[in-house]
C-alpha cells in the first residue's frame, strides 16, 4: 500500500463527519427501503405480527398481492427501449457525423450490452424501495486488453450517500458522495496487509452509524470510497476558430505549433472561471488508505429517484427528503387483506365438525346402530332410544338433534375480497380487474385500461430516465478522455442492428470533441407492448376505412407494422420482408417494361396519347373561344360605359351653356339698369346746373 500524504490524512475527521451526517440524514429512507423490500418480496407479516398470531393461536398466513403489480410493471418496462437523442448547443462547433456516432453508441450502451440488466434492476429498486444508485467507472475491456471502456454498475442503495444540500434529482449538484463496502476483517487484511486496525472497536451497537462492528461472530470493517468536488480557478480564452480552452491548453498549443502559418490568436479578453474535478479518498475508521485525482468532472455516483417528496418536519422546521416506493400507500391495505384472510382461515379452522347432539340415554347399545353415529359420511339410518331402558313411562326429552353451525361473519369475507379493489384504487392499476363483469370488455377497453395503469407508474419511469440521462452526460464527458487510441466501438443503428465503427483512424471518426458542446436527452421510447397493440389496432382501423391507405401500408409500410409486432423470429421476418419487397418491386418494374414493349399495349398507349392530345387541343380551342366571348363582352360593356359617359358630357355641356346664357342675361340686365340710373343721374345734374346758371343771371 502506498503511503498517503499527511495533508490527506488530516482530512480524515472532516470526511468521517460528512459521511456520518449524510448517512444519518438519509437513514429513515434506508430503513424504508429495506422494510418495503422485505414486505413485498419476502414476508408481509412483521415479527411483531407473527408473535401476536402465535400468542392468540391464529394461523400465520399471507396473501401478498403487491408483488404481482410490481412484476407486471417490470415486465412491461423490460420491453421498453429508451429514446436517446444527442445534439449540439452550437451546430457550427460540432461535427454532425460524430454526434450521430455518439448517439448510436449510447443506444448500444443502454441496451444492457453487458447482460447485467441494469435498467431492469434499477427500476425494480424504484418500485419496491423508492430509489436506486448507479456508479460510473472505467475499466479495461477484458483481462488481456489495453483499451479502457466506460461502464455502469448498480450500487447497493442503502450503502451509498450524497450531500444533503443537493437539490437535483440525480444529486450531481452536491459537493460529495460516498459508497460503503462492509468487509470481513480477514478479507480486509488480505487486501491491505499494512493497514493497522488494532485501534478499531468492533461492537454490536447498531443504533447509529459504525465504522466497525460485529455481525454474528464476524468482525466487519467498513471501507468508504469518498468522492469530492474540488473547484479550481482557471483562465479561459477563445481563439479565432471559435474554440474555448484554458490558458494552459492554449500555451501548450502555441509551444507545439509547427505549422508555417501563424498560431491561432486570442479573440476578446480572457476571463476567470471555476472548473470541477473529482478526487477520491478510500478510508476506514482510523486512516485514509488511498487518494486519487480522477479524470471525472461529475460525481460518479448517480442517485436515481423514484417519486420522492421534500417534507418539512413540524418539530424543527427542517426539510427532509422522503422516498416512496410504488406500493407506499398500499401497505396498510395489504395488511388489512392479511388480517381478513387470517380471520377467515381461523373461522374455517375452528368450524365445528359435530353433526348431532344426542342424549346419553338415547344412544343404542347395539354396535350396528352406533356405526351410523360414528361414521356420518356413509348413508345410513340413525337409530336412537326415545325412552329410557325400554320403559314407555320414562320418555327422553329431545333425544337427538342436529348441530347448527354458526356461519362466519360476512364482513370478514367482504373485507378479504374488497381489499383487492381497494389496492387497485390506491395504486391506480385497474387492468387487473378487467374481465370480471361477465367478460363484456372489448380488447380496446383492455388496452386503454392497461395504458392508464402504465400512466400511474410514469413518475417512476420519469425518475428512472432522469437518472439515466445523467449517466449519459457523464459517459459523453468521459469519451474524449478514454477513447483516445485507434479502435472500434459498437453502435446500434436506426434499424436496431448492432454494428461497429472505427474511431481515431484515417478512415474512422475522431473522438476529440468538446463534451460541453453536446446535449444528451433520454426519453421514454414508444415501445411499450400496450402502445404497440394500440398502434396495430389503429392501423387496422385506418386500413379498413381507406383502401388507398391499405395499399400504401401493403407496399410501403410493412416494416412499420413489423416494428410494432412482437414474437419469436420477428427479426428474421423483417429481413425476409425486405427481400420480398425488393423482389416485388423488381417484378413490378419488369411487368411495366414488358407491358411497354407489347405492340397491343403500345398501340393502346399511342391511341391514348392521341386522345389526350385531341382533348388538349379541344381544351385549348375552348379556352380561346371563351377568351373571345369574354373579350366581346368586355367590348360591349366598354361601349355602354362610353355612351353613358358621352350622354353625361352632353348634359353637362347643355347645362353649362344654359348657365352661361343666364349669367349673360343677368349681366345685361344689370348693365341696362345701371345705364338707366346713370342717365337719370346725368339728367338730374344737368337740370341742377341749368338752374344754377339761371339764378346767376
Amino acid at each position: 500500500m502506498k503511503d498517503v500524504a499527511k495533508r490527506y490524512q488530516d482530512n480524515l475527521a472532516r470526511i468521517k463527519k460528512k459521511v456520518k451526517n449524510a448517512h444519518d440524514y438519509f437513514k429513515h429512507n434506508y430503513d424504508s427501503f429495506n422494510e418495503f423490500r422485505k414486505f413485498v418480496f419476502e414476508s408481509s407479516l412483521t415479527n411483531d405480527e407473527i408473535t401476536l398470531l402465535m400468542t392468540i393461536n391464529r394461523p400465520q398466513l399471507e396473501f401478498n398481492v403487491l408483488e404481482a403489480y410490481i412484476s407486471r410493471l417490470l415486465g412491461e418496462f423490460s420491453k421498453q427501449e429508451p429514446d436517446i437523442e444527442v445534439n449540439a448547443y452550437d451546430e457550427n462547433k460540432a461535427d454532425p457525423v460524430t454526434i450521430k456516432v455518439v448517439e448510436q453508441h449510447l443506444k448500444h450502451v443502454f441496451m444492457d450490452s453487458d447482460n447485467e440488466h441494469l435498467r431492469y434492476e434499477v427500476y425494480k429498486d424504484l418500485l419496491s424501495g423508492g430509489f436506486s444508485v448507479v456508479k460510473v467507472y472505467t475499466d479495461y475491456e477484458h483481462a488481456m486488453s489495453m483499451n479502457q471502456v466506460i461502464k455502469f454498475t448498480r450500487c447497493e442503495p442503502t450503502l451509498s450517500g450524497f450531500d444533503k444540500i443537493a437539490r437535483f434529482s440525480h444529486k450531481g449538484d452536491g459537493n460529495f458522495c460516498f459508497e460503503l463496502f462492509p468487509k470481513d476483517k480477514d478479507e480486509f487484511l488480505e487486501e491491505y496487509p499494512d493497514t493497522p486496525i488494532n485501534t478499531l472497536n468492533f461492537r454490536r451497537d447498531f443504533a447509529g452509524f459504525n465504522w466497525s462492528y460485529l455481525n454474528d461472530n464476524s468482525q466487519i470493517i467498513v471501507v468508504a470510497d469518498y468522492y469530492e468536488k474540488v473547484r479550481k480557478e482557471e483562465t479561459i480564452v477563445q481563439v479565432r476558430d471559435g474554440r474555448v480552452m484554458t490558458m494552459k491548453q492554449y500555451r501548450k498549443i502555441v509551444d507545439e505549433w509547427n505549422d508555417i502559418t501563424v498560431p491561432p490568436t486570442i479573440v476578446g479578453k480572457p476571463r476567470k472561471t471555476f472548473l470541477d474535478r473529482i478526487v477520491r479518498y478510500r478510508l476506514i475508521e482510523n486512516q485514509v488508505i488511498e487518494y486519487e485525482e480522477t479524470d471525472f468532472s461529475h460525481l460518479p455516483l448517480v442517485f436515481i429517484d423514484g417519486n420522492s417528496m421534500m417534507i418539512k418536519t413540524p418539530k424543527n422546521g427542517n426539510v427532509r427528503q422522503v422516498t416512496r416506493p410504488y406500493v407506499y400507500h398500499a401497505k396498510d391495505a395489504q395488511r388489512l387483506k392479511n388480517w381478513a384472510g387470517i380471520s377467515l382461515a381461523n373461522e374455517i379452522e375452528n368450524t365445528v365438525q359435530h353433526k348431532f347432539m344426542i342424549a346419553k340415554e338415547a344412544i343404542p347399545k347395539e354396535d350396528i346402530y352406533q356405526e351410523a353415529l360414528k361414521d356420518v359420511q356413509k348413508a345410513n339410518v340413525v337409530v336412537y332410544n326415545s325412552v329410557y331402558e325400554n320403559d314407555p313411562s320414562m320418555p327422553i326429552n329431545n333425544p337427538i338433534r342436529e348441530v347448527q353451525r354458526v356461519p362466519a361473519p360476512p364482513e370478514i369475507a367482504q373485507a378479504f375480497t374488497g381489499t383487492d379493489s381497494l389496492i387497485q384504487n390506491v395504486l391506480g392499476s385497474y387492468d387487473a380487474s378487467l374481465g370480471i363483469n361477465n367478460n363484456q370488455l372489448s380488447g380496446i377497453a383492455i388496452v386503454e385500461a392497461a395504458s392508464q395503469s402504465n400512466a400511474t407508474a410514469m413518475p417512476y419511469i420519469v425518475g428512472c430516465l432522469q437518472g439515466f440521462q445523467r449517466l449519459a452526460e457523464i459517459y459523453v464527458d468521459l469519451m474524449p478522455k478514454y477513447f483516445t487510441t485507434p479502435r472500434t466501438i459498437p453502435i446500434r443503428d436506426d434499424d436496431g442492428k448492432r454494428q461497429y465503427v472505427k474511431i481515431n483512424q484515417e478512415d474512422g471518426f475522431p473522438i476529440d470533441f468538446e463534451s460541453h458542446l453536446l446535449n444528451v436527452s433520454v426519453k421514454a421510447g414508444a415501445s411499450f407492448q400496450v402502445q404497440k397493440s394500440r398502434t396495430i389496432m389503429m392501423i387496422k382501423e385506418m386500413m379498413g376505412m381507406s383502401p388507398l391507405f391499405a395499399q400504401f401500408i401493403a407496399e410501403k409500410g410493412l416494416n412499420f407494422v413489423l416494428d410494432n409486432m412482437e414474437g419469436r423470429g420477428i427479426e428474421q421476418l423483417k429481413a425476409l420482408t425486405d427481400e420480398w419487397l425488393q423482389e416485388y418491386q423488381q417484378q413490378k418494374q419488369a411487368a411495366m417494361q414488358a407491358e411497354q414493349q407489347n405492340p397491343a399495349v403500345m398501340k393502346q398507349q399511342i391511341e391514348m396519347t392521341k386522345l389526350e392530345q385531341q382533348q388538349a387541343q379541344n381544351q385549348q380551342k375552348f379556352a380561346v373561344d371563351m377568351a373571345k366571348l369574354q373579350q366581346d363582352e368586355r367590348k360591349v360593356l366598354a361601349d355602354l360605359r362610353l355612351g353613358q359617359q358621352s350622354a353625361n358630357i352632353q348634359l353637362v355641356k347643355a347645362m353649362t351653356e344654359r348657365f352661361a346664357k343666364q349669367v349673360d342675361l343677368e349681366i345685361k340686365r344689370h348693365d341696362m339698369t345701371h345705364k338707366h340710373i346713370m342717365s337719370a343721374f346725368d339728367r338730374h345734374h344737368k337740370l341742377a346746373d341749368e338752374g344754377k346758371e339761371r339764378h346767376a343771371h
